[in-house]
């Protein structure tokens, strides 16, 4: 029998689940919570000093307006601030497409009234204990002054007391494609937090980093937190803002899952696509414990992930596909297989780049996950559809994974609705309305 004569599935209900509150509240004024952090950081600036404003290529909520305000901190202050691109080999690893990831998050001349300058050229700035070069991006080591702005948070791919954060930015961001080149490969060989610490301490002791300014997120992608530090003190203070960080992560409520339904995924959502701190699955797993499927302890357990699209900031980079089990077509179509396997290259992360089964529409897709798990009742199969990893404070679930809420004060569960198919065979509702 062909696969379109194949009788439907049966699915479950679906029901709206919304937190009523996030993990912690956001900032009320962003600019003005920068400006007094900044205050209180006492860094070292001489008058009429250049200052490199070090950004990366996150999707960091805000992101804009807190490096506006660092930006004009500094003139206020007599410095001679501009921007420069600290995001390794992101962005196709050109200076030309880094430059236009930052334009797209409103990080350019006209908004923040300051040069942009992004490059590819870098500087030897010294050789770790391990052998590992070290390097700089040249314009801001010619500055001679670095602040680097960036999101603390738990990393896509090791765990460690620094992560994703300002000493990663100051160790690969800020090294560019060598950067990003050189830290992989010791990081696979020698483990990725002492790759990273002692790259980054090559380039804090060459006294080209001013400090950092770390922004903390909450699970509803709002702004939790800022807090700029000297340089001396970010090795200090980082493991303290990562730990926050993770407290309130976003993650899904649920200790394991028979199918996860993924808008989107992209660079700008996570490094990997999607954040395997959601998804529970790792691109290493052979050097974090995880087991043979991908699976971290400690964190949820999935079945089946299935991903319908890409976003659009993400320009066709599909890197974090292959922690995926299957895929939409349009996925497939939309890929930029190039700009994905630089990525992939760089990262030494070939999984992340592996393309998994792909379906012409979410009903055939969805079909086939039910039919591949054994055909679960309705009212027993565990299901959650999201927008994407960043937006896990609303989400679709089914009933089995309701009556897990039941007692669960934080989330307000709605009236269920059907799985619901266009003539295309394309989910008709949304995630998170």
């Amino acid at each position: 029998m062909d696969s379109k004569e194949l009788p439907p599935v049966p699915l479950p209900y679906l029901h709206l689940v919304r937190a009523t509150r996030p993990s912690a509240p956001a900032l009320t004024d962003v600019v003005a919570a920068t400006r007094a952090t900044l205050d209180r950081a006492h860094l070292d600036l001489p008058a009429g000093a250049p200052v490199a404003v070090a950004v990366g290529s996150r999707g960091i909520a805000n992101y804009a307006a807190i490096t506006g305000a660092v930006v004009a901190w500094l003139k206020e202050r007599g410095s001679a601030p501009f921007i420069v691109p600290a995001m390794g080999s992101h962005g196709g690893a050109t200076a030309e497409a880094q430059q236009a990831v930052l334009a797209k998050y409103g990080i350019d001349e006209a908004h923040m009234g300051v040069p942009v300058r992004s490059s590819m050229e870098t500087v030897l700035t010294g050789v770790t204990e391990s052998g590992i070069e070290v390097f700089m991006d040249k314009h801001g080591f010619e500055a001679g002054r670095v602040l680097l702005v960036n999101r603390v948070k738990a990393h896509t791919t090791f765990t460690a007391k620094v992560e994703s954060g300002i000493m990663k930015m100051t160790a690969i961001g800020l090294g560019n494609l060598e950067g990003a080149r050189r830290f992989h490969s010791s990081a696979l060989r020698m483990g990725f937090e002492k790759a990273l610490l002692e790259m980054a301490r090559v380039n804090v002791r060459s006294g080209k980093i001013l400090g950092g300014v770390a922004i903390l997120e909450n699970d509803a992608h709002q702004t939790a937190g800022i807090e700029a530090m000297a340089a001396a003190k970010v090795e200090i203070e980082e493991p303290r803002l990562l730990a926050r960080a993770r407290e309130i992560r976003p993650q899904l409520p649920f200790r394991n899952l028979d199918l996860l339904i993924v808008d989107e995924i992209g660079k700008d959502i996570s490094g990997t696509g999607m954040d395997t701190r959601v998804t529970g699955r790792s691109i290493h797993h052979e050097l974090d414990g995880a087991d043979s499927t991908g699976t971290t302890p400690g964190f949820i357990r999935i079945r089946r992930i299935y991903v319908r699209d890409l976003t659009h900031a993400t320009e066709g980079n599909a890197c974090g596909v292959g922690l995926a089990d299957m895929v939409h077509e349009r996925l497939f179509r939309k890929t930029n297989f190039t700009l994905t396997n630089v990525n992939a290259t760089t990262s030494l992360g070939f999984l992340t780049a592996r393309m998994p089964m792909w379906f012409p529409s979410d009903r055939e897709a969805i079909f086939f996950a039910m039919r591949n798990m054994g055909l679960p009742s309705p009212e027993e199969v565990k299901i959650v559809r999201i927008r994407n990893t960043n937006h896990v404070d609303s989400f679709l679930a089914s009933p089995a994974c309701v009556r897990s809420l039941r007692d669960n004060e934080r989330y307000h569960v709605g009236d269920g609705i059907p799985v619901d198919f266009d003539d295309g065979g394309n989910l008709i509702s949304v995630a998170s309305p």
